[in-house]
């Protein structure tokens, strides 16, 4: 267990010392907002997310908001190192090469990235993967309150994710090797049952909640329910529950159902494969490959089970098309990788003689931590990113540069820093943040113009019938008043 806790508190100390410090754009900052304010945040709705990082923010006074909710994915991303070195102890890999895995995994500069900023996906992946571990040590062990636990906690990560669920095929086929006690099994299920539905319960309350409490601004101005930050699409309805939680206006069913395609395999292969030789080293990855064949040749069932929760979110992300970072379905992928490497490098060290066992072991972890060094010298990036505040100074630039009580009817990718200087930070004054584009609201502007200045955010100037356009601040992107042509 010593090795397991050093796999996770290492890596959170350095994880935790490059999170990023201020607010984001796109996903990021529309999750930074909504942790802080119990809104509803872009699909699947991430219902315990929202709690988890709610809590998290309102119960820990040090740092900004949004760096609270950054810290979440470290933590995630520390545990998941965890979760690797507890898998490799499991197929009875040496500590020290398990807690080196670990190491490798949190280190991979795509993993790593993607521990620095607020998303739902790592904090569900790590859960997750503790559900397989959990499986695995079922699957050895016949351990019946690991197997419980598995369950319960596999239904945890589907109330924080529920593309969690792509890795529910191989978590079954981990757990497969053994005959289950059919009641304590049923009473889990039952149970994580009973989490995923209390936790999706959120979602149709707290729309309906936000609704009779006039809680968002937009609602004032005329616009119907389910704008972004408080109640994206308004899942207090069936239809927007639906298609909330299934994701259904970006296509994820169809993507669903082409995952056993050829192509899809070709596309992921293109997708992750060189990224993940680049991150491990081409001589590392093949190694993975080999110690995942040795570890097959001893637990086949296990093996494959692993190796279906790496593949399948894989081949969900590259076949999404609307999925702007499909690398974040790739976290499994990588842990795997990293445990093939751990158990080849331990089973060659114990397959040396005796007397030179010492020095075969010395050069193969110095061998694995040339690798994790390799990639801290990589992450000079990340560094740079931490200090970056230009979501911020954007915020500010736009307070500048309208009137307040203004309307500010801006584009998604940008809504999300306004949102949060709104409803975080309490500095936007009694402007509204009304998130889309111009076109979107072209039968609202007229209403609008009388009482309210209309500020709109784009990359182009906006062509509006009936309006003339003043810009208000050159930048990256543009801020313009529609003026009414009178």
């Amino acid at each position: 267990m010593l090795a397991v806790a050093c796999a996770f508190a290492l890596p959170l100390v350095v994880l935790l010392a490059t999170v990023r410090t201020s607010v984001g754009y796109w996903d990021t900052g529309d999750l930074q907002t909504v942790a802080w304010i119990a809104g509803i945040p872009y699909p699947t709705g991430y219902p315990l997310y929202v709690i988890l990082a709610w809590t998290w923010t309102h119960a820990l006074p040090l740092a900004s908001v949004a760096m609270r909710v950054n810290a979440l994915s470290a933590i995630a991303i520390a545990a998941g190192s965890a979760a690797v070195c507890a898998a490799a102890l499991l197929l009875d890999v040496a500590a020290d090469f398990a807690l080196l895995g670990g190491f490798l995994f949190a280190f991979a500069h795509t993993v790593w990235y993607r521990a620095t900023y607020a998303d739902a996906h790592p904090v569900g992946f790590a859960v997750a993967f503790a559900a397989i571990v959990l499986a695995v040590r079922w699957a050895r062990r016949g351990d019946a309150r690991a197997l419980a636990a598995a369950i319960l906690t596999g239904g945890v990560a589907l109330g924080l994710d529920n593309t969690t669920v792509l890795l529910i095929p191989g978590a079954l086929v981990v757990a497969a090797g053994r005959r289950p006690p059919l009641r304590a099994t049923a009473l889990a299920l039952a149970v994580a049952c009973g989490i995923v539905a209390a936790s999706y319960a959120y979602l149709p309350l707290r729309s309906a909640q936000v609704t009779a409490a006039r809680l968002d601004p937009t609602l004032a101005l005329g616009v119907a329910p389910g704008r972004p930050f408080w109640d994206d699409h308004h899942p207090a309805t069936r239809a927007g529950f639906l298609a909330l939680v299934a994701g259904t206006d970006w296509g994820a069913e169809s993507a669903a159902g082409r995952l056993v395609s050829p192509a899809a395999a070709v596309k992921a292969a293109r997708r992750f494969l060189p990224e993940l030789r680049d991150d491990l080293h081409p001589g590392l990855a093949a190694i993975a490959l080999l110690g995942l064949t040795f570890a097959a040749a001893a637990e086949p069932v296990i093996v494959l089970g692993l190796v279906l929760a790496a593949i399948v979110p894989a081949l969900f992300g590259a076949s999404y098309p609307p999925e702007a970072d499909p690398q974040r379905y790739a976290f499994t992928l990588y842990a795997v990788a990293a445990l093939g490497i751990a158990v080849f490098v331990s089973r060659m060290v114990r397959a040396v003689r005796a007397d030179f066992a010492i020095a075969a072991r010395a050069v193969a972890a110095g061998v694995l931590v040339v690798a994790i060094g390799r990639e801290m010298l990589r992450a000079d990036d990340l560094r740079w990113y931490r200090d970056d505040r230009s979501a911020a100074q954007f915020g500010a630039d736009v307070v500048r540069s309208t009137a307040d009580g203004a309307i500010v009817v801006v584009p998604w990718d940008y809504a999300t820093p306004l949102a949060y200087r709104a409803y975080v930070e309490h500095a936007f004054g009694n402007r509204v943040v009304v998130c889309g584009f111009v076109e979107d609201y072209r039968d609202d502007y007229a209403r609008w113009s009388g009482a309210h200045q209309i500020a709109v955010v784009g990359k182009s100037l906006p062509i509006v019938p009936g309006f003339r356009t003043r810009l208000l601040h050159d930048g990256d992107p543009f801020v313009f008043e529609l003026v009414r042509v009178r």
